[in-house]
């Protein structure tokens, strides 16, 4: 999951030099939030639930390569806290990028035309009601935890 993420980087990195924008940090963060968080959504579908509560955001090892790149850009210490840097760069955590998009995914299975993908989300949550390992039931499990 880290490959599309780390030659999106290498990309942006590459694009930098060459069009001589090292000194322009606020462009390599905008090249960021454009190129490598998509490039990060690639491996979306093996995250799970499991990062997504509070406490674990920092646990993806995408997140900590994510940050990596960041805290180079920004030239600061790997100490600085982790947020501080989400909030410097106006980034987010890529947890809550993949819960956008699969809230959005979600949404357009139940509300779309095809009856047939209406059938297979409802099976999935008749599922999750004796499967935990589901992801209907997942999702439901951390809806139930952030209220």
């Amino acid at each position: 999951m880290l490959g599309p993420f780390i030659a999106g980087c290498h990309r942006i990195r590459h694009f930098v030099r060459e069009h001589y924008l090292n000194d322009r940090p606020h462009a390599l963060l905008w090249l960021a939030k454009c190129y490598a968080i998509p490039n990060s959504m690639y491996a979306c579908q093996i995250w799970r639930t499991r990062f997504m509560k509070q406490g674990s955001e920092f646990d993806s090892p995408l997140q900590t390569a994510h940050l990596c790149f960041l805290k180079g850009v920004l030239s600061v210490k790997r100490s600085v806290p982790n947020w501080a840097v989400l909030r410097e760069s106006g980034q987010e955590p890529l947890q809550f990028y993949w819960f956008r998009a699969a809230a959005k995914f979600f949404n357009s299975l139940l509300s779309g035309s095809s009856s047939l993908l209406k059938k297979i989300v409802h099976a999935d949550i008749a599922l999750g009601a004796t499967f935990r390992k589901c992801w209907t039931a997942e999702r439901q499990t951390f809806l139930d935890s952030a209220e």
